[in-house]
């Protein structure tokens, strides 16, 4: 009798994990990486520094600490660099530091197993830099470079969701809303 229940009580034990695994779920697939491109930039993971106007140093935003990456909505504070004569008619840059906040947003499919975000809007802590700068201002009129970028509309920018191509002028994201 002994032996018979050393028996099943071996067997109960073997067929254990077995019946364990046929009851359970099966795995969840792996998360999907959330990207960012920007400025023809590769895609990356959190990056430290976003160049905003691409191209230039008109707006560069550093040292990003950045919370909830990967979901719908990542968020970043920083420190942006900006040229405050970006948008003035001035011939020489004159930069200062100013508390910023990054939103990314709007992941979108990017390849293979991999996703993008694909908007990016900024806030200026306290007032913009850029407080006399008139929405949709343009540097047409300007005697010195004339044909500058103008600030993103409404603080936002539209990323890419790879490193583009290699062609003439730049690259990086659509400016816009």
């Amino acid at each position: 009798m002994r032996v018979r229940a050393r028996a099943a009580a071996a067997t109960a034990t073997m067929a254990l994990p077995w019946l364990l695994s046929a009851c359970s779920h099966p795995a969840a697939p792996a998360a999907v990486p959330v990207t960012m491109a920007y400025c023809g930039s590769a895609p990356q993971v959190r990056p430290a520094e976003v160049e905003i106007v691409c191209g230039t140093s008109y707006i560069t935003a550093g040292t990003l600490a950045w919370s909830s990456w990967g979901g719908q909505i990542a968020t970043a504070v920083g420190t942006a660099v900006v040229d405050l004569c970006a948008y003035e008619d001035c011939h020489t840059g004159s930069y200062t530091s100013v508390s910023i906040v990054m939103i990314a947003s709007a992941p979108v499919p990017c390849g293979r197993n991999a996703q993008a975000y694909s908007r990016l809007q900024y806030v200026f802590v306290g007032t913009s830099p850029f407080a006399g700068v008139p929405a949709g201002a343009t540097s047409a009129n300007f005697i010195s470079a004339p044909d500058r970028p103008s600030p993103p509309v409404n603080q936002t920018v539209a990323l890419t969701c790879t490193r583009p191509a290699a062609h003439g002028g730049g690259g990086g994201p659509a400016q816009g809303g």
